[in-house]
């Protein structure tokens, strides 16, 4: 199959931090079709849209310089971190996860409003260093947990069905995850589902044992080639739908009434992650869980099925699913962001 090169480079490379890079190759049959008057499309022809890297700032190490778990003594926690970006990115994004969950957070200001996604404009070449601040929703004395930082470039780009309609390059994400230890209990909150828009009817998840029809039918057309039974276990292996149907720009809802996603999570067994589906970038509740727990198995796979209301649902929307590794060495994963919509 041939691949197309993401023009988008997003590489780790701070001082002393774990070094890895991501080059994203999408099939050209599985591209996301493309107006010619999107502002990315000439920046494809152009070259690269730009760089990226961060992660933590003046972090406590070990004697081999890896970063020592930070530690967790109640309240807030502040996290310093940083970031450098440079070329045409515009503005970049961080969602923030503890054990695989989405954590609403602050910035910088501890009076300042909780988000689940803050952004940041960004020039040429640009260089700043920030502090998340947030009370962990999960985790007890004794734990050890991963905490992840997930960049998402350009979040406030949506296509508006005129001149764009899809979001081409942009919403590509990386992450860096690092530990937090808990010395104390976090303090009970359901600040995190007030924030939450519930627009789903109902959800159903369940584990199924892995069929060579699932491998055929749904692996291979979302792009995962060259897997088998034998194989399935050397990775992990996700997959949206909308209605039956692989998705890449956006949907009509004008004459829906409802939507169903069903996402699979599969491969590597005794990998642990929590599951979130997001709209406008903030976690949709349902039930007052916003993060599905899986622990993949041999041979199986996770099926989660979202019905979405679209009586809820008014104008313009961006809608992905996220699955967050709880386990320091699983992959970690974002779908592709697709518009929801309707026409007036």
């Amino acid at each position: 199959m041939r691949k197309r090169l993401l023009s988008l480079a997003m590489i780790f490379i701070l001082p002393f931090t774990v070094t890895a890079c991501g080059n994203y190759n999408i099939a050209d049959e599985n591209a996301p079709p493309k107006n010619e008057e999107d502002p990315f499309v000439q920046s494809e022809k152009n070259g690269d849209l730009g760089f990226l890297s961060h992660g933590e700032a003046n972090p406590t190490r070990a004697d081999d310089q890896s970063v020592l778990p930070y530690e967790y003594n109640g309240g807030e926690f502040v996290l310093d971190y940083q970031f450098l970006s440079e070329g045409k990115l515009d503005n970049i994004g961080f969602l923030l996860f503890l054990d695989g969950k989405p954590q609403a957070y602050k910035v910088n200001d501890t009076g300042a409003e909780y988000e689940y996604l803050h952004y940041f404009q960004t020039s040429e070449k640009h260089e700043e260093k920030i502090s998340f601040v947030f009370t962990p929703d999960t985790g007890k004395k004794g734990d050890t947990l991963n905490m992840t930082v997930m960049s998402v470039t350009r979040p406030n780009f949506q296509p508006d069905m005129k001149e764009t309609s899809s979001y081409g390059w942009y919403h590509q994400s990386f992450e860096r995850v690092l530990k937090l230890h808990f010395n104390e209990d976090t303090p009970k909150s359901d600040r995190i589902y007030e924030e939450s828009k519930n627009v789903f009817r109902d959800v159903s998840i369940s584990e199924e044992k892995v069929t060579f029809s699932f491998i055929e039918n749904e692996l291979v057309k979302a792009g995962w080639n060259g897997v088998t039974m034998d194989t399935l276990d050397n990775g992990v292996y996700s997959t949206i739908s909308y209605d039956g149907k692989l998705v890449y720009d956006n949907i009509n809802l004008t004459s829906k009434d409802t939507l169903t996603v069903r996402y699979t999570l599969c491969g590597t067994a005794g990998a642990r992650y929590g599951i979130s589906f997001f709209l406008n970038h903030k976690p949709i509740s349902f039930d007052e869980v916003v993060s599905y727990d899986v622990t993949l198995s041999k041979g199986s796979v996770w099926i989660i099925e979202a019905t979405i209301d679209t009586a809820k649902l008014d104008g313009f929307n961006t809608f992905y699913a996220t699955a967050v590794a709880a386990d320091n060495d699983s992959v970690t994963s974002k779908t592709g962001s697709i518009l929801l919509y309707k026409e007036d």
